[in-house]
This record gives C-alpha cells, sequence and structure tokens, in this order.
C-alpha cells in the first residue's frame, strides 16, 4: 500500500494527482480517497469530496492540501479496521507491477512548476532508521537556489522533532544541522558550497523520501533521489552502504 503526500510552505505550493485505477484494471467502484492528520494526539481521516477531474482521477489542488497531510486510497470496507492510534496497510490496491504511480505538482509561488512522483510506501512508514542520501547527485551548482524536502510518514500520530544533516565524508565534518518533524513534509535551501560529491544528506532518528528541488529564473525542477545502493555495481553494494551509513552516523554521534 501506498501513502501520498504535497507541500506547502512560503515559497512553494502543490497539486497531487492519484489515479483511481490500476495499470491493467478499470476503476473499482467503491475506493475513494482519504486524508489523515494529527489531531491531540490521533489520527483523523476525512473522504476527499469533490476533487476528482474525471472518473480515473482524483486531483486536489492547493488550498485543499497542508505540509501535515497524508493522503491514501482505500474502501469503504476497509475503514472498519481503521485505527485512529496506527496508520495500517488497509490494502493491495497500490501494489502494482509496473509500480502505482501519483503525481505530484509543486508550484514555484510567482514562478514556474514541475511533477514528479509521491509515493510513500506502507513498508517505509512502520520502521525507524536513518535516511542517506548523496547531495553531488541531484541538486544543481548553477541554479539560483536549491531545497531540499524530507517527507517522512510514520505510522504513529506523532509530530516529533529530529535533525537532518548535511555531512562532510572527507573530513568528516558536520557542515550543517536542520530540524525537521515527524509526519510533515519538511523543507529547507541548500547553501550551494554543499554540493560537492562529498556531501552526504542523513537523518538521525527517522526515515524519510528525499527530494531535490532546484530554481532558476523562476524556472523549477523536481527530482527525488533513488536509495544510494541504486548508484553501487556489485553484490556488495548493500554492504558498502552500511559501512558508510555506519561512518556517517559515528560523525554525527
Amino acid at each position: 500500500m501506498n501513502y501520498f503526500y504535497g507541500i506547502k510552505n512560503k515559497e512553494f505550493n502543490s497539486e497531487l494527482q492519484v489515479p483511481l485505477f490500476q495499470n491493467r484494471n478499470p476503476k473499482p467502484q467503491d475506493i475513494y480517497l482519504y486524508k489523515a492528520v494529527i489531531e491531540n494526539s490521533f489520527w483523523k481521516i476525512s473522504k476527499m469530496n469533490n476533487c476528482k477531474v474525471n472518473e480515473d482521477f482524483y486531483v486536489i489542488d492547493s488550498n485543499n492540501i497542508e505540509s501535515s497531510d497524508v493522503f491514501f486510497l482505500a474502501f469503504e470496507k476497509d475503514l472498519n479496521n481503521f485505527d485512529n492510534t496506527k496508520l495500517k496497510d488497509f490494502n493491495n490496491f497500490t501494489n502494482t507491477t509496473p509500480a502505482f504511480r501519483a503525481n505530484l505538482k509543486i508550484l514555484l509561488n510567482e514562478g514556474g512548476f514541475s511533477s514528479y512522483q509521491s509515493e510513500y510506501p506502507y513498508s517505509m512508514i512502520a520502521k525507524k532508521g536513518t535516511l542517506l542520501s548523496s547531495v553531488n547527485s541531484i541538486a544543481n551548482k548553477e541554479a539560483e537556489k536549491n531545497f531540499i524536502f524530507i517527507r517522512n510518514i510514520y505510522e504513529k500520530p506523532i509530530s516529533e522533532k529530529y535533525f537532518a544533516y548535511i555531512v562532510d565524508v572527507k573530513k568528516k565534518k558536520i557542515e550543517e544541522k536542520i530540524e525537521i518533524q515527524t509526519n510533515y513534509t519538511n523543507s529547507f535551501e541548500l547553501n550551494k558550497s554543499l554540493i560537492k560529491p562529498e556531501m552526504f544528506l542523513i537523518t538521525d532518528k527517522y526515515l524519510g523520501i528525499p527530494m531535490f528541488v532546484s530554481v532558476d529564473q523562476k524556472h523549477v525542477s523536481f527530482e527525488h533521489t533513488q536509495p544510494p545502493h541504486e548508484y553501487i555495481l556489485g553484490k556488495n553494494k548493500f554492504k558498502k552502504i552500511s559501512e558508510l551509513k555506519k561512518e556517517i552516523n559515528e560523525i554525527i554521534n
């Protein structure tokens, strides 16, 4: 099962488009899009009404998206299993091959826009761990500004502060420490001087999806990184990444 998300802050708004069909199957009659938000330390869900652009897609515009919102597709019968203390794996509707895709459009205030995918797999929300991503692989040093979004969705209805770090693995030094929070699409501007091959983004407690946004002359480029082992060939790639994570964790701790 996948969950979905957007962003809203002083620089960006967003629009989310979620298909109501699978790759090879027509739309079921009783599947709907829901929103989960945290209220008084519990999950509260509501059906997203009046957001359809047609019978096959939900389109949620920026007026109906906050950085703390969590969206998901569910059948009406799935809600019988809803637990307001924990997000669940309600169904396998979005477990498809090829992968089920939703579209996240980010819009620069008084500028352009760009789109990419925005699925957050259930397998991530039930775990804690460290996010690791190369800064240099996708940030654009030639752009006017670079931003990093870190989206975390955690199964429990908590808004807990934790930290993201930009670490120089050559100097074994923390270059920047940024406070972020769980169940939120966090955003911060990346200093151009930190866009180097030796720089890595890491979080200290929770997993998340890192997304990189470059802005130049009001144009926007938007991508998210692949897991670090995707950049390494060979049978021992997971071992190499585990060793790198251990090395960086020793730096931040």
